[in-house]
């Protein structure tokens, strides 16, 4: 169960606007700098701002994103998302303890349903979740109240800069980072304080690709770098409430999410 909450938590981290709102504050000017320490700092903000605007495109159009993780967890996800019509979906299939577990997420505006096909003791139908019972700190309420995590994640990225053209790097710090990482956080201790990560942005400053680095700071653990790869924008997505069955989550399996 450990294990499971933590690929969960990493996935959330995955989640398309989620890495898309890596930003870092501008940095504020020093009496008596050099020039080039004064370049340096609006390249660093040029970057963060190039971020910021990324994960601002979310909000007005659609995508679809892939994701993939190595390692213990073994972390496959494809979604779609739905910014102006508040809606996604995912599908992550991953295998841990030699169990194959799939999970499949559809959510419009603040109703989500849930199947877990692998998970032992829960239904096989769609599990219809009721928010109103998630705590505070649910990494799924968190998803719902702020798509980009933005909020959460604004203080955490730091030497936010540009790596040629049309490619940025920085890191994250992930002991600060509520909801959807604290898992993460956890199991990777002192080295969750500085993840790095880059991200690749196409002409028209929207994410590509993002890259980050858990296993460069978690191999150890057999932890894999995640890959988040993101296509189809603009293009129409189906996104409707599950047909068939839908069930109650039982109230155990809320506490994890």
């Amino acid at each position: 169960m450990r294990v499971r909450r933590f690929a969960v938590a990493v996935a959330g981290l995955a989640t398309i606007a989620a890495l898309a709102a890596c930003q870092n504050e501008k940095p504020a000017a020093t009496p008596g700098a050099s020039a080039s320490a004064g370049a340096s700092a609006q390249v660093q903000a040029s970057a963060a701002d190039a971020l910021t605007a990324a994960g601002a495109k979310f909000k007005d159009t659609t995508v679809k994103m892939k994701m993939g993780m190595s390692g213990a967890a073994g972390i496959e996800v494809t979604g779609s998302l739905d910014g102006p019509g508040k809606k996604s979906l995912s599908s992550m299939k991953m295998g841990v303890a030699g169990t194959n577990m799939n999970i499949d997420v559809v959510q419009i505006g603040d109703e989500v349903w849930m199947k877990m096909a692998g998970v032992p003791a829960l239904p096989k139908d769609w599990m219809h979740v009721d928010t109103a019972k998630l705590g505070a700190a649910s990494s799924l309420r968190s998803s719902i109240e702020d798509p980009s995590y933005s909020a959460n994640l604004l203080k955490v990225a730091s030497s936010v800069e540009w790596d040629g053209t049309s490619k940025i790097k920085g890191t994250l710090d992930l002991s600060k980072a509520a909801g959807a990482n604290a898992a993460a956080a956890t199991a990777l201790g002192e080295q969750a304080k500085a993840v790095p990560f880059t991200a690749t942005l196409d002409e028209q400053g929207r994410l590509l690709t993002m890259t980050v680095g858990m296993g460069q700071v978690a191999s150890a653990a057999g932890v894999g770098d995640m890959v988040i790869t993101y296509s189809n924008y603009g293009e129409p997505v189906t996104i409707e409430k599950p047909s068939g069955k839908i069930v109650e989550a039982p109230a155990s399996i809320l506490g994890s999410l």
